[in-house]
C-alpha cells in the first residue's frame, strides 16, 4: 500500500520568503502509520508532490486558507485512482463541502482514529466520515522527526513542538474551543522533553494556541525545558505579564520571543475579547514587562472590527512608534467558517465572497461597518508600507537593545521578520478588493 500525507499551500506559488510554521500533523501521522506502509510526505511549502508516482491512498490536511488548493490536488490525485481522506480543521467544521472532493473525512482529531482508517482501507471498506472525539494525549506517540520538513533559516532548522490542546476563550473570530474545547488537554512533560531532545535542534516553535494557557502547567514546563538550554518562541496571551513568577521562568526556559494576539489599541474594539487587558495603558505596561524580562514582544492586530473606522490605522502605528516594538503582524479580519463571527456576517449579509482562497488576512471578504471595503484595503496597505519602510526596520533593529540581553536569534527573527513584511508590494494588493459587490 502506498500511502500519500499532504499539507497544500494555500496558492499554486510556493510561498515567498517568510518563516513557514511547521506542520506537525504530518510528522504525528507519519509516526501513527504502520511500517509495512509505504509513506510519501508532502508539505508544499517544502516540497512538491510527484504526480508520476502512484498513490492507494492520500490523507490531505486543510485549513481554510489552503482548501481550494487542496481539492485541486484531490482532483489529480482521484483522477490517478488515488482514494482521498480529508482531515483539518477546515475539514471539521464543513465536513459535507470535503466530501464533495473527497472519498472520506476524519472530524476532530485524528490521532485516535487514523490506524482504523488505514486498516478500514486495506479491506475496502472506508467509511465516509470518521468522528474520533477529543483525543487522550497521555496516548500520545513521538512525531516523526527524519522527514527533513521543518523551515531552515539561515543554516538552522526550527522545528515545531507542541504541549497543550484547547483553549478557554471563546473569540468570536476563532474556531479554536469549537474544535479543540474549552479545556487545556495536556501532553505528558517527559513526552514533550523527549520529543525536544529527538529532534536534535536547538531553536524551537512553539505551536500551542496559548503556550501560558493553563499557568501551573506552564511554569513545570518551563523548569523541565531549562537543563536543555535550547531557545525558542511561541504564542500567549498578554496576560503573561500579570504573573512575574511565569515570565521570569519562561525566559529562563529559552523563550527568546512571543507572539501576542493584541488584536486592537481601540478600547471599544478590545473590549469584545475576552483576552484582552482593560485599558490601553495596561497593554503599554505589558509590553515594556514582556521586553524587560528579555522576550521580544510580537504583537498581531486584526483591522475591520465592527468598531473600527479609518483612523484605527494611524493609532495602530502611534502605538506601535510609543512601544518601541520591533515586529508585527496585521490582520485584515477573517471571518473563517465554523466561527460566531462568520455565521454572523452571514446573516447580516455582509459576507462578498466564499472563495476560502482569499480567507488568508489580508483580503476583504466581508462588508465592514464603519468605513468602505476601500478605505480598509488602502490603510492596511498603508499602514504596512509605513512599517515595513526601510528607514523604519532600521531604526527597530537598532532599538533591539531595548530588549532586556537580546540574542542573536532574537536579532536574526527580527531582520528576517521584517524583510518578509517587505514583500507585500503595491502589486501585491491590486486585485484584492473583491468585485463590484465591494464598493
Amino acid at each position: 500500500m502506498k500511502l500519500l500525507l499532504v499539507s497544500p499551500r494555500a496558492s499554486e506559488k510556493k510561498p515567498p520568503i517568510g518563516l513557514k510554521i511547521p506542520q506537525l500533523a504530518l510528522h504525528i501521522l507519519a509516526a501513527l502509520t504502520p511500517s509495512d506502509v509505504d509513506l510519501t510526505v508532502v508539505d508544499e511549502q517544502v516540497n512538491d508532490i510527484d504526480f508520476k508516482e502512484h498513490y492507494d491512498l492520500a490523507g490531505i490536511s486543510i485549513m481554510t486558507a489552503n482548501a481550494i488548493r487542496g481539492y485541486k490536488l484531490a482532483k489529480i490525485l482521484r483522477e490517478k485512482g488515488t482514494r482521498v481522506v480529508f482531515g483539518g480543521i477546515h475539514t471539521s467544521v464543513l465536513p459535507d463541502e470535503a466530501l464533495k472532493y473527497g472519498d472520506s473525512v476524519v472530524i476532530g482529531e485524528a490521532e485516535g482514529i487514523w490506524g482504523k482508517v488505514i486498516e478500514d482501507f486495506k479491506n475496502s471498506r472506508l467509511e465516509k466520515i470518521y468522528r474520533p472525539g477529543p483525543f487522550d494525549m497521555s496516548k500520545s506517540v513521538l512525531p516523526r522527526r527524519d522527514l527533513n520538513l521543518e523551515p531552515v533559516i539561515l543554516g538552522y532548522k526550527w522545528p515545531g513542538f507542541f504541549t497543550t490542546r484547547g483553549c478557554p476563550y471563546n473569540c468570536e473570530f476563532c474556531s479554536v474551543s469549537d474544535i479543540f474545547g474549552k479545556k487545556i488537554r495536556h501532553l505528558p512533560i517527559p513526552f514533550v522533553i523527549k520529543d525536544i531532545e529527538n529532534s536534535g535542534a536547538k531553536i524551537f516553535l512553539n505551536l500551542d494556541d496559548n503556550v501560558v494557557g493553563d499557568t501551573k502547567y506552564a511554569k513545570e514546563l518551563f523548569n523541565a525545558l531549562i537543563p536543555l538550554k535550547i531557545e525558542w518562541g511561541g504564542q500567549s496571551t498578554i496576560s503573561i505579564a500579570r504573573d512575574p513568577e511565569l515570565l521570569k521562568l519562561c525566559h529562563k526556559s529559552g523563550c527568546r520571543g512571543l507572539f501576542i494576539g493584541v488584536e486592537s489599541v481601540s478600547p471599544k474594539s478590545s473590549s469584545h475579547f475576552s483576552k484582552a487587558l482593560k485599558t490601553l495603558q495596561e497593554t503599554k505596561d505589558a509590553v515594556k514587562k514582556i521586553q524587560d524580562a528579555g522576550i521580544l514582544f510580537h504583537p498581531s492586530f486584526v483591522f475591520g472590527l465592527d468598531d473600527d473606522t479609518k483612523e484605527i490605522f494611524d493609532q495602530t502605528l502611534n502605538f506601535l512608534y510609543e512601544t518601541k516594538i520591533t515586529t508585527a503582524t496585521f490582520n485584515i479580519l477573517t471571518p473563517y467558517p465554523g466561527t460566531r463571527l462568520y455565521h454572523r456576517l452571514k446573516n447580516e449579509g455582509r459576507l462578498i465572497t466564499e472563495d476560502w482562497s482569499k480567507y488568508n488576512h489580508s483580503t476583504v471578504v466581508f462588508k465592514p461597518k464603519n468605513m468602505s471595503v476601500e478605505e480598509l484595503i488602502d490603510g492596511y496597505y498603508q499602514l504596512k508600507k509605513e512599517f515595513y519602510s526601510i528607514s523604519n526596520i532600521c531604526r527597530r533593529i537598532a532599538r533591539l537593545s531595548e530588549i532586556s540581553n537580546p540574542g542573536l536569534v532574537q536579532f536574526f527573527y527580527a531582520v528576517f521578520n521584517n524583510l518578509a513584511g517587505r514583500k507585500i508590494t503595491p502589486e501585491a494588493f491590486k486585485n484584492k478588493i473583491l468585485d463590484e459587490e465591494s464598493h
